[in-house]
C-alpha cells in the first residue's frame, strides 16, 4: 500500500463527520507475559492502521473536522538513543509522514498531545470518536476507553461516541489494493499446505503437521494470520481446538483451520485431509458432502442477495444429503451435524468487521460449509475466500485441494 491508500481512507472517514468531530484513535501496545517487556509480537489496532498505515505501538491519530476542512495529527514517541539501543529503531516524523501521508509539521511528541489536545476541545471540538472495540463485560479498560473517560471528566459538554461502526463500514468494501493482498495470502497459504502434505506423516503431532505448514509461510515471508488449527480425529469437531498436542492416527481425518497473511491482510482457509493419504469409502462419501454445500452457498454469493442465505442453501442442502448419508430422519436434526454460519467478512482482521447484510461488490467473505460427526470421530470444513463481485462471485481460493484425487496424489507416500 501506498500513503495515498491511507489518505483517502481518511478523507472518507471524515466526509462521514460533522464539523466539531474529533477522531481519537490508538494503535496500542505489545502484550505483556509475566515479568516480560516488549519481547512479544505487537498486534496493532487494526482500525488505527487502516487509516495510517503505521504498525508501531504507543501512537495517537488524531482527525479533526472543522467549516476548514479536515486534518489529522499524530502523536508518537520521541527517539531516544537508550530505548534505540535495547530495542531497536523508533519512528522518526519523516518516517511516520512518508507511511501515513500526514504532513511532518502534523506529527508531533507524546509529550505534547495533552496540550495540543485540550486546546482543540476547549475551542473546537463538540464531539469526540474514540474505537470502543469491547469484546466482554469484563475485559481491562482499554488506553481508549480511559482517555474518553479523561476527556469527559475535564470536558463535561463533549459528547463521547464511537468510530467503531463508521471504521468497519468503510473496510467492508476491499479496494484493488486490498483483493490484491488478500490474494496473495491465499496463494501462499496454498502451496504451504501442498509442503505440508508432502512431508507430514501418520504418527507425527498435530504440532508437527502444522509447523510443516508455517515455516513455508515464513519461508516466504510472510507471517500467520492466526493461530493454526490442526485437528485430528475426534478433535476436529472442537471448532476452535487448537491445542494441536495430539498425536495424527492412521486412518483419522485432519483439518487444518489456517492462513498466511500479507500486509495484514489474512487468507481463511480450511481443508480436511486423510492422515495416511488416502481416504475410505464414508470419508470420502462426507468430504464431497461439504464440497458441494460450499458450491451451493457460494451460488448465493451475489449482489443484493442476503447473507443469510448462503447459510440457508447449506441447511436446505443438508436436509437431503444427511438422509442420504444415513445420518438424519428428520429436518430437524441437521444441526446436530451442522454446527456453524457458512460465512464471515475477511481483511486485516480474520473476522473483518462488517455491517452489511446482503452482499455487496468488493466484499471479501469467506465460504466454509462444515459436517461434524462426533459419533464417527469425523470433522470436515471446506473454506474458502470469496470476492463479491456485479455477477456470479469470484472464488479467490479455487478448486486447489478440493479434489480427494488430487489430494491422494500429493500424499502419496
Amino acid at each position: 500500500m501506498n500513503a495515498e491508500f491511507y489518505v483517502n481512507n481518511r478523507n472518507r472517514l471524515a466526509a462521514m463527520l460533522g464539523d466539531g468531530s474529533v477522531v481519537m484513535l490508538y494503535s496500542g501496545t505489545a502484550p505483556v507475559k509475566s515479568n516480560d517487556e516488549e519481547m512479544h509480537p505487537f498486534p496493532v489496532n487494526r482500525n488505527f492502521y487502516y487509516l495510517t498505515g503505521i504498525d508501531r505501538q504507543n501512537i495517537w491519530l488524531m482527525l479533526s473536522k472543522s467549516a476548514e476542512g479536515a486534518s489529522s495529527v499524530l502523536f508518537i514517541d520521541e527517539p531516544d538513543e537508550e530505548i534505540i539501543k535495547w530495542n531497536g529503531k523508533m519512528l522518526t516524523r519523516e518516517e511516520a509522514s512518508q507511511q501515513s501521508g500526514i504532513k511532518a509539521a502534523n506529527i508531533h511528541y507524546m509529550q505534547d498531545m495533552d496540550r495540543y489536545v485540550s486546546s482543540w476541545m476547549a475551542h473546537r471540538a463538540t464531539e469526540v470518536y474514540f474505537s470502543l472495540d469491547r469484546l466482554s463485560l469484563r475485559a481491562a479498560p482499554t488506553r481508549a476507553e480511559e482517555y474518553a473517560k479523561l476527556l469527559r471528566e475535564k470536558f463535561p459538554a463533549l459528547q463521547i461516541k464511537n468510530i467503531a461502526r463508521s471504521v468497519s463500514s468503510l473496510r467492508a468494501v476491499k479496494t484493488p489494493e486490498e483483493i490484491a493482498c488478500i490474494r496473495k495470502a491465499g496463494d501462499v497459504t496454498i502451496e504451504a499446505l501442498k509442503q505440508m502434505l508432502k512431508t507430514a506423516r501418520p504418527g507425527e503431532y498435530e504440532y508437527q503437521w502444522a509447523a510443516d505448514f508455517e515455516h513455508y509461510v515464513a519461508r516466504n515471508g510472510l507471517r500467520l494470520g492466526f493461530q493454526t488449527i490442526a485437528a485430528s480425529g475426534d478433535n476436529a469437531v472442537m471448532l476452535h481446538y487448537s491445542d494441536n498436542n495430539c498425536v495424527a492416527k492412521d486412518g483419522s481425518l485432519l483439518l487444518v483451520d489456517l492462513g498466511a497473511e500479507y500486509q495484514y491482510y489474512s487468507a481463511d482457509i480450511s481443508r480436511t485431509f486423510p492422515i495416511n493419504g488416502k481416504f475410505t469409502a464414508r470419508q470420502k462419501e462426507l468430504f464431497c458432502i461439504v464440497r458441494e454445500a460450499m458450491e451451493e452457498a457460494k451460488d448465493k454469493m451475489r449482489p443484493g442477495v442476503s447473507t443469510r442465505e448462503a447459510d440457508k442453501a447449506v441447511t436446505d442442502f443438508y436436509k437431503k444429503a444427511l438422509r442420504t448419508a444415513k445420518l438424519i430422519n428428520d429436518d430437524s436434526d441437521v444441526r446436530k451435524y451442522l454446527y456453524h454460519g457458512v460465512s464471515h467478512s475477511l481483511g486485516l482482521d480474520t473476522h473483518d468487521p462488517s455491517d452489511r447484510t446482503e452482499y455487496e461488490p468488493g466484499m471479501v467473505v469467506t465460504c466454509e460449509p462444515g459436517l461434524y460427526v462426533a459419533e464417527e470421530g469425523i470433522g470436515i470444513r471446506l473454506e474458502n475466500d470469496i470476492l463479491i463481485t456485479e455477477g456470479a462471485a469470484e472464488d479467490l481460493t479455487g478448486s486447489r485441494l478440493l479434489d480427494p484425487a488430487e489430494i491422494e496424489s500429493l500424499m502419496a507416500r
